[in-house]
């Protein structure tokens, strides 16, 4: 793995974190310290990439992976390709601008087995944009704030609605993280026209 300033240069560059990429790089890293031996392995979808986090540190820290970032910021977008060609990860990750909504409809749907998400949005729309990008099986990792509740921010029921499951929460120095597992239930009306402004939860 590279020296999380390296793979964040661009970002960090064009004052995007405000502070050294070190406790970045330990936050990225917490989204797979996870509880049991699954292994983070194939397609990954990063919602709201930003200059980076926690896509980029990810996918250079994992090379059994494939990457697409969803962020629909042109500046931002610019800056990750740039990123990605300096690091000589054009081969696995590619970066779309278009809003995670289209993406969800898009031939990406259905296809990803593990879904990214860091200051994405509200807990309803993260599940929103994520479940209909995952596989049957697949997850969605969510970075989460340390003082709230869980089943409160994540209610079972509209979860469900969504078509994932709470799965585990762990906690690492730099951060909480909470996954959930994709079902098998159709998901013909998501995400929606305008979740954006009306989260399910």
């Amino acid at each position: 793995m590279r020296d999380p300033e390296l793979v964040l240069q661009e970002g960090l560059r064009a004052g995007q974190f405000g502070d050294k990429g070190k406790p970045h790089g330990d936050h990225a890293m917490g989204f797979v310290c996870f509880p049991d031996d699954t292994a983070f392995t194939g397609h990954v979808v990063d919602l709201g990439s930003g200059a980076g986090l926690p896509g980029l540190i990810l996918a250079d820290a994992h090379p059994e992976t494939t990457w697409l970032l969803v962020e629909r910021r042109t500046s931002r977008a610019d800056l990750l390709r740039r990123a990605i060609r300096r690091l000589e990860l054009t081969d696995r990750v590619t970066v779309s601008g278009e809003d995670a909504k289209i993406v969800g409809w898009s031939p990406a749907r259905g296809q990803s087995d593990w879904v990214t998400a860091r200051s994405f949005g509200p807990p309803g729309l993260v599940a929103e944009m994520a479940a209909p990008l995952l596989r049957s099986g697949g997850f969605l990792v969510v970075s989460e704030p340390h003082d709230t509740q869980i089943e409160v921010r994540w209610p079972t029921e509209p979860l469900r609605g969504c078509g994932l499951i709470h799965r585990d929460t762990w906690t690492t120095d730099a951060g909480r993280y909470v996954r959930f597992e994709r079902t098998d239930e159709d998901l013909p009306r998501l995400p929606r026209k305008g979740a954006n402004k009306r989260p399910l939860f």
